[in-house]
């Protein structure tokens, strides 16, 4: 995959349910030292920290679908615009997302995730509903499945 051909592949991926479709379509796109990092989880270092991530992230927002806004490439750096939508509790929440890929040798190598996370705090907080998957999203993967 080359980086123009990369934001195809992430709207095709986005598109897939989630998680396990998802994981499915990212994980041979991801480099095996890949390093991803967002706002509200700890910087995930390799393909399995990565996906524990991303179920954490669908934890939080099982329904999240997001829609490609626009894209940029230069060299084998890849930018993509979102707008990302998902019900948190008992209402809907929406926020904006840049992402920018470093794409190598037909994998990601790196990933950064810019978006102002504070509308998704605020709502989180405004609505006692969504407490519980706020704390199911922040524990370890393993740790919410060794007790269940």
């Amino acid at each position: 995959m080359t980086p123009d051909e990369f934001p195809a592949a992430f709207a095709a991926g986005w598109a897939l349910p989630k998680p396990n479709a998802f994981l499915d379509h990212f994980r041979p796109l991801i480099a095996p030292d890949a390093t991803f990092t967002q706002p509200m989880f700890p910087t995930a270092h390799g393909v399995t920290a990565i996906e524990d991530m991303f179920r954490r992230l669908f934890v939080l927002f099982p329904d999240m679908a997001l829609t490609v806004v626009r894209t940029a490439v230069e060299g084998d750096t890849v930018y993509i615009e979102s707008a990302c939508t998902a019900s948190l509790g008992r209402g809907p929440v929406e926020f904006s997302v840049c992402d920018r890929f470093t794409v190598v040798g037909g994998v990601i190598r790196t990933r950064r995730s810019f978006s102002d996370p504070l509308p998704v705090l605020l709502s989180g907080v405004r609505r006692p509903s969504a407490w519980p998957r706020l704390l199911r999203s922040r524990l370890p993967v393993r740790a919410r499945t060794a007790s269940v």
